[in-house]
């Protein structure tokens, strides 16, 4: 079961359960959300509607996330091309080691 955590985003006091988290996740996910926020309020001086700035949260956040995503996805594109490569060296190793031996 979730359990209930309060925690402050900005200026704002929130009860939040989160599935597979723990209260001490919550709140360290909360204070990145609560900084992003200090950022952009400081970056964005002319927008005063708090959503707008909560949607430049979220998109700063999305837009970090995707780069994560790509970042992961060429590693392990490299990874899977370098184990082939091993695989393909040790296929062709043990074939010219029972070759000569055969």
């Amino acid at each position: 079961m979730n359990e209930k955590v309060e925690v402050q985003i900005g200026a704002r006091r929130l009860v939040v359960e989160m599935e597979g988290l723990t209260p001490i996740e919550i709140n360290a996910l909360a204070q990145k959300v609560s900084e992003r926020v200090g950022e952009l309020q400081g970056q964005n001086k002319q927008v005063a509607d708090t959503s707008k700035i909560a949607l430049l949260v979220a998109l700063s956040f999305a837009a970090e996330l995707d780069k994560e995503r790509s970042a992961h996805d060429l590693t392990r594109r490299l990874l899977e091309n370098k184990a082939e490569s091993l695989s393909e060296s040790l296929r062709d190793s043990l074939q010219m080691t029972s070759d000569s031996n055969g």
